[in-house]
Formats: C-alpha cells, structure tokens, sequence
C-alpha cells in the first residue's frame, strides 16, 4: 500500500523557549496541538487512503470470481458411447470449468466423459451409453 507519510510535527512543546512568553491558552493549545494534527491527518488522509485502496482491491477481486450456472437435462433419446454431445452452454476447456453429473453422482474426466474442442466449447462425449430418460446435470463456471 501506498500511503501518505505522517508528516505532524511532534516537537511542539520541546521547541517552546525555557520560560514561556505565551500565556495560558496558548501554551494548553501548544500542548494539544500534536494530538489535534494527528487525529486529522488520520481522520482526514490515512483513513481515506486505506478505504481507496481496499475498494480498489476488492473490485480487483470481484473481476476474478467466476459465475457458477446449473444446467438439469433430461434426455429424450440414448446417447451413444463416443457421440459428441452438445450441453447447454459454453465452458472454457481444460480449466476444470465444467463438472458433469449423472443421475446426481459426478462424472470423472476423462474417466466418463472427455471434453470436446480448444477454447470455448459446448460439446462432450460419454465414455458410456447414457439410457433415454437419465438425468445430467451441468455445472460451468465463468
């Protein structure tokens, strides 16, 4: 973090002459004076600075979290071992963007399924015959 250096001069009484040719007042404001100037460098530089940068950082961070989508399917016909599959959306390959699930219990990659194409894709295939009626589940992230 780059912050404001505290630049409150702290020597206000050190710098007064051994006898005082101020009078009372003056002297409880010189006393006062370096708590006066801290409490507004703090309030007035330091805790708006620390709030900048946080918002800023927090935005940062909210960019980089991801959506998560559910897509439930019911199949209305077989789907054929090694048949290219279309889901209902696009995920970015090979990024573990992409979680399938079968009758609620989750598929392994390249194990039950293989991600189809490079880049952005909507296409996988089944290692196995997926019955007419099964549901699937599709859980991307983006």
């Amino acid at each position: 973090m780059d912050l404001t250096n505290c630049e409150v001069v702290t020597n206000n009484i050190q710098s007064l002459p051994d006898t005082p040719a101020i009078g009372a007042d003056e002297l409880k404001k010189k006393f006062d004076q370096t708590g006066d100037d801290l409490k507004q460098y703090i309030n007035n530089t330091l805790i708006p600075e620390i709030e900048k940068q946080t918002d800023e950082a927090n935005e940062e961070v909210t960019k980089k979290i991801l959506k998560t989508y559910k897509y439930d399917v019911k199949t209305l016909a077989e789907i054929k071992e090694d048949e290219d599959y279309t889901i209902p959306s696009t995920y970015k390959v090979n990024t573990s963007n992409l979680d399938v699930l079968f009758e609620g219990q989750f598929l392994i990659i390249n194990e039950h399924y293989v991600e189809r194409g490079t880049g952005n894709s909507s296409t996988i295939r089944f290692k196995f015959d997926v019955p007419k009626d099964s549901l699937l589940s599709f859980i991307i992230r983006k």
